[in-house]
């Protein structure tokens, strides 16, 4: 006769066979392998990735079956070393930056690569918003490495920047008519000038005087008043 516990073990085991939740592993790469363009002569049944340094031909040629279901003939390896560079934008110290490790895959069945968009055609992607972006970036590390050189540009070595250029147009716009100036107030146009009005008077220069005598007064007084709380007064 079965115990109680044979039983409930029995009914756990139907249990898992009909509804195996929680059995299956799952497993999230932490990597990153990039699909390179191939060069000009490059044959399509080769494929270039940039993988990481960890990586080996075993796991480009299972991560390509299995997650994209493309068969491998053969992988060869290479590792890129980087030219030594400057940190901080090309004030630091030298430093040679972590070399790139490249696999060229030869496919079973190759693959081409398609045209490259026009230029039309690249407004969905913000092309022109990446282009603007890399100018500026370009530019100010231009810039960086002139001051850092001490090359201080002429002023005629210096694009006028938009806002400059629309200040000057509209200055020539307001000399050439005159009628598109308003009077100001206290201007005349006959004169040419502007018409001062007195500000400052002596009256007022007296008021002032007295209000800070008034002021020092009862400054003093209110040391003398503290003095006697604290017992210095006589």
């Amino acid at each position: 006769m079965a115990t109680p516990v044979a039983e409930s073990a029995a009914t756990a085991v139907a249990r898992a066979r009909l509804n195996p939740v929680g059995r299956k592993q799952i497993f999230l790469p932490n990597h990153v392998i990039t699909f390179v363009r191939p060069k000009a002569n490059q044959p399509p049944n080769l494929a270039t990735f940039a993988v990481p340094l960890k990586f080996n031909k075993f796991d480009l040629r299972d991560y390509l079956f299995h997650v994209y279901g493309v068969e491998v003939r053969g992988v060869r390896s290479f590792i890129n070393q980087m030219k030594p560079e400057r940190a901080n934008g090309g004030f630091g110290k030298w430093f040679r930056p972590k070399s790139a490790k490249m696999m060229v895959a030869e496919l079973k069945k190759p693959f081409v690569w398609p045209e490259r968009p026009a230029a039309a055609d690249r407004e969905a992607f913000d092309y022109q918003a990446h282009q603007k972006i890399e100018k500026l970036k370009r530019e100010r590390q231009e810039e960086q490495a002139r001051l850092y050189r001490a090359e201080i540009p002429l002023r005629t070595q210096v694009a006028v920047p938009e806002h400059r250029r629309g200040l000057r147009e509209q200055a020539k716009e307001f000399l050439a008519n005159p009628n598109l100036w308003e009077d100001a107030p206290g201007v005349t146009r006959a004169q040419g000038r502007s018409v001062w009005t007195e500000v400052e008077t002596e009256s007022d220069f007296e008021e002032f005087e007295e209000l800070e005598d008034v002021e020092a007064e009862a400054g003093s007084s209110d040391i003398i008043n503290e003095d006697r709380k604290d017992g210095k007064g006589r």
